[in-house]
């Protein structure tokens, strides 16, 4: 297989579907949504498992493909990106690759092209190593998280929380971030919720949860998680 995972990002319903049987041939699992919307939640609740290839078309229904391919890499995301459009001018291909594409590929275009083009992107991928058994997996379906001691099964707000520190990558989250988007707070109350759900997680998950290796809190600043101890 040429790749481990790919995002389609296409609202046409026919080129999509033709597109994912297509690219099952290539890549061990591929996944397709329709808006840039649904790309942007399958990315955040996929983060510990992002797809080395997002094909992205440019005209989507609630943006600019061009936009969120800007976004991607603003954030961080290495992945190669190829972009689809039926914009073929020079100008068009310049866009895209200066917001970050790896390709452009105007549309219509052929299978055997775009074989090609994937090949091509595949060979500059940089290797990885295989990892055994990582920790800190998340199954966003059965609300568990894979903590040092194995899999932990957690309430729908515990593993809301953990999961926005987990996703952090170790930057400090404020306690009224955390408010916002956890507890979906619009006006911040006084209260210790946070702290007192910290103290959950560090029961479930901590050796020692009054000093805690993994769900930290930095006082004066807020909470981070750091992956090892």
């Amino acid at each position: 297989m040429l790749f481990k995972h790919i995002l389609i990002v296409e609202d046409e319903f026919h080129l999509g579907e033709a597109l994912t049987v297509s690219l099952r041939k290539l890549a061990d699992y591929v996944e397709k949504v329709s808006t840039i919307e649904s790309a942007r939640y399958y990315l955040e609740t996929h983060w510990d498992s992002l797809p080395d290839l997002v094909v992205l078309d440019r005209n989507l229904p609630d943006g600019d493909g061009i936009q969120f391919c800007r976004e991607l890499r603003n954030h961080g995301n290495t992945g190669m990106i190829l972009m689809l459009t039926a914009q073929s001018g020079i100008e068009q291909r310049i866009e895209g690759l200066d917001a970050g594409a790896d390709d452009y590929l105007p549309k219509p275009f052929s299978w055997e092209e775009l074989k090609a083009r994937l090949k091509a992107l595949a060979r500059r991928l940089p290797e990885k190593k295989a990892s055994i058994d990582p920790l800190w997996s998340m199954d966003f379906k059965k609300l568990q998280i894979k903590g040092p001691a194995g899999w932990v099964r957690l309430t729908p707000l515990e593993f809301k929380l953990a999961a926005a520190l987990i996703h952090a990558n170790g930057e400090i989250v404020g306690r009224d971030q955390l408010l916002r988007e956890v507890w979906g707070f619009q006006l911040l109350p006084q209260t210790r919720t946070v702290d007192l759900f910290m103290s959950k997680l560090r029961k479930r998950f901590e050796p020692d949860p009054e000093r805690p290796l993994y769900f930290k809190t930095i006082r004066g600043a807020g909470y981070s998680f750091q992956k090892s101890a």
